[in-house]
């Protein structure tokens, strides 16, 4: 689960940024600001976004920029209703005012909340949208990230269906609109990601092409100081070494990417790098540090089993809290429907009532009068 958020708040945090400054330098500052308390502190960004909207003559772009940061800052407490709430406005605007690199970046971000409450036929529906709309429209050079975000995503809902073969596919889609701007921080962020993934599909198809594209994740990672994929990156490249049976080498990779699993936090990673060295040392008969890497692998498994464990279940909580409040708002807006409708038929039923009463009287006058 960690390291699906990992992946998560990389794409979510390419989001939170406005693109289209309208040359309010004092705004354009907020936003700065906001983007930089999106993950040490979602309540700030949210207030900050939500007292740009309260400013008169606010331009389209900024007020759909303030209902991105909005959604983001609700993402970073866990809300994706709320998340999910200020991502369709953000949306819907953006379809109003004809801004198609808003409605994908919009899209991409919706899709991304129901990708982490694992709903994902819903974030199929959004990515796809996006993926169609940016194959109608030529984007921007300074914009082209946004498609490769929306492939990144969708390579990895096929990775995590077991559809490497899909998966490389977009990674390699990913990739491609990702490197056309190095320059661009967006893509900078995400494109050793889409390298790593992409190898990680690799390693049960073709381990040349998982070892280059690993090799090129680590090269991006290390100039970007990215240390948490440096080291998914040496995690995979001693995983290739070890099935070679290159167990010596294999070890000096994992204990160079031990350090900075440990610093970047990642239980995850340090859990893998413990297991692969107790098993490389079987291999090269040392069973004195086998035993020692067996026992930091199974004191540091339960730790991450309980981490692990209490993630799902909070994952479990919020989709079932997200789905129980989308009924319930699925059923309020059935019954003001449903009462409007006997409103108006109830009142055309008095209508019509009230029409064949006054004809009756007529035809009963007429009937009368000719009887007289």
């Amino acid at each position: 689960m960690r390291t699906i958020r990992i992946f998560m708040l990389v794409i979510l945090s390419m989001s939170a940024s406005s693109l289209f400054a309208q040359g309010n330098k004092e705004i354009d500052s907020l936003i700065g600001s906001a983007n930089m308390f999106l993950f040490k502190d979602p309540q700030k960004t949210i207030d900050i976004g939500k007292d740009i909207l309260k400013k008169k003559t606010l331009a389209d772009s900024y007020r759909i920029s303030s209902y991105i940061l909005i959604s983001n800052g609700y993402s970073g407490l866990n809300d994706f209703q709320k998340s999910i709430e200020f991502a369709l406005k953000a949306n819907e605007l953006s379809e109003q005012t004809k801004d198609i690199a808003n409605q994908i970046r919009t899209l991409g971000l919706i899709g991304n909340q129901y990708i982490r409450i694992e709903m994902r036929d819903e974030a199929w529906q959004y990515l796809d949208k996006a993926d169609k709309l940016s194959q109608m429209v030529s984007l921007p050079e300074s914009k082209k990230y946004l498609i490769g975000n929306i492939n990144l995503l969708k390579a990895f809902l096929y990775k995590r269906s077991l559809d490497c073969g899909y998966a490389i596919k977009h990674f390699n889609k990913a990739i491609a609109e990702f490197k056309k701007d190095k320059d661009n921080g967006f893509a900078k962020a995400n494109l050793g990601q889409a390298y790593n993934q992409k190898a990680y599909c690799f390693l049960t198809i073709n381990k040349d092409s998982a070892q280059v594209s690993f090799e090129n994740g680590l090269a991006d990672a290390r100039k970007n100081g990215a240390k948490s994929l440096e080291c998914n990156a040496l995690i995979g490249l001693s995983d290739i070494s070890s099935s070679q049976k290159d167990f010596k080498s294999s070890n000096e990779t994992l204990l160079s990417a031990l350090p900075l699993a440990k610093a970047a936090q990642q239980i995850e990673m340090e859990t893998k790098i413990y297991r692969l060295l107790a098993e490389n040392y079987i291999g090269l008969n040392d069973f004195e540090n086998h035993l020692k890497y067996q026992k930091l692998f199974d004191s540091t498994q339960s730790r991450f089993v309980l981490e692990d464990v209490r993630s799902v279940n909070e994952l479990l909580q919020k989709r079932n809290e997200f789905k129980q409040k989308s009924y319930d708002a699925g059923q309020k807006k059935y019954a003001f429907t449903l009462s409007v409708l006997l409103g108006v038929l109830i009142l055309s039923t008095l209508i019509l009532c009230h029409f064949l009463v006054k004809k009756s009287g007529k035809i009963d006058n007429i009937i009368s009068k000719k009887n007289s």
